[in-house]
């Protein structure tokens, strides 16, 4: 399995320290099949296929699937943790985990982790068994997902070393009159090729802004536009992100002037990226410096990563987060003339360490 089993268990045994803290019997974790939703699911089976598992204070997580799964040959691939978990078939997954809660429950709370993703059917038959004693437990894997093992900074090394190669092939790629579905398509398939079973990848050839669809939409490149892509794959489910602004042809001259200013946010925004930082702090540094460039950033300037292409937080001027060493996450500021005008987004995946941040990308977006 990609992840150790030895992981897997440090894992475990942190999830149940914090739930002995908050006097939980169980947990329901639920997860979906989506690059915003899958985390948590994974984070404890290695499935990055959605679904449910409910994890006790001792003895095997049990890991709920359709009829006929647990005998496919390709499980012990899907599914990382196979070795530790309790698998079980049912074709009534909301009575199902009922049953598997009641077996744990002993009269103290019930977590859910995943309250977005728990369907209804199975969230109303949880609810009326345990009426007046679910809560919900998101923050025991915000925290430990939070900082990342050094299994963990190895995956989102390779995925951001995949994401290099994708950018120096668009590099070569791009020319006018290239279909965005083209684009897109080579850019999955490099993706694919490296042995990532999914990306999230946004994608603009619409002009020199940044609409920023998630799928192509029939645009075709022009001479002196640019290309807005965020590349993001996922190497053995952990993702790192490379948004990236190409010129077609030549920057036109706005954009030039905006990608010396995206670069000064950048360079501004190492100089606090370290432990004890707030996020808030951070988010000004970058926004007051696209600012002083005479310029708006009005989008989302960046966000954590790592199992989730977004991992719980973004970089607000209200988050009251503050930066640890082992945090990974995306700096990526907007540079805009105004919204819906010409634009400039590019960006890099930081590792948070004892003195400072790792950039893992190693290309230099600032020289096209």
């Amino acid at each position: 399995m990609s992840i150790s089993r030895r992981e897997f268990e440090r894992r475990y045994a942190a999830i149940r320290k914090q739930m002995k803290r908050d006097s939980l019997d169980c947990l329901l974790v639920v997860g979906l099949a989506d690059d915003f939703n899958r985390g948590n699911i994974r984070y404890v089976t290695g499935s990055g296929r959605g679904g449910c598992c409910v994890f006790s204070l001792e003895g095997a997580p049990v890991f709920l699937m359709g009829p006929g799964q647990s005998a496919s040959p390709k499980i012990r691939k899907t599914v990382e943790a196979f070795e530790l978990l309790d698998l079980r078939e049912t074709d009534n997954p909301a009575e199902q985990v009922v049953q598997e809660l009641s077996r744990f429950y002993t009269g103290n709370w019930v977590g859910i982790v995943g309250t977005g993703c728990i369907p209804v059917p199975m969230y109303l038959a949880v609810k009326e068994k345990f009426p007046d004693k679910l809560v919900d437990s998101m923050k025991i894997f915000e925290d430990l997902r939070s900082i990342k093992s050094e299994e963990e900074i190895e995956k989102m090394r390779t995925a951001a070393a995949i994401a290099d190669d994708v950018y120096a092939m668009l590099k070569n790629l791009v020319r006018p009159g290239l279909s965005d579905y083209e684009i897109y398509g080579q850019v999955k398939r490099a993706i694919y090729e490296k042995g990532c079973e999914y990306s999230f990848d946004l994608i603009d050839a619409a002009g020199s802004r940044m609409n920023m669809t998630f799928w192509p939409t029939g645009e075709r490149l022009k001479d002196n536009d640019t290309l807005f892509m965020e590349i993001t794959p996922a190497y053995e489910g952990y993702y790192a992100q490379l948004p990236v602004t190409l010129p077609i042809g030549k920057y036109p001259p706005e954009i030039k002037k905006m990608v010396s200013v995206w670069e000064k946010a950048d360079k501004a925004a190492l100089k606090v990226l370290k432990p004890g930082t707030k996020v808030s702090d951070l988010y000004h540094v970058l926004v007051n410096t696209v600012k002083e460039g005479s310029y708006i950033s009005p989008l989302r300037p960046g966000h954590a990563i790592g199992l989730d292409a977004l991992d719980f937080w973004s970089i607000t001027e209200s988050s009251t987060i503050t930066l640890k060493q082992g945090m990974t996450l995306a700096v990526h500021p907007s540079i805009m003339t105004r919204l819906g005008g010409d634009a400039c987004g590019m960006g890099y995946t930081y590792l948070i360490t004892d003195t400072g941040a790792e950039r893992f990308s190693r290309v230099d977006l600032a020289v096209s």
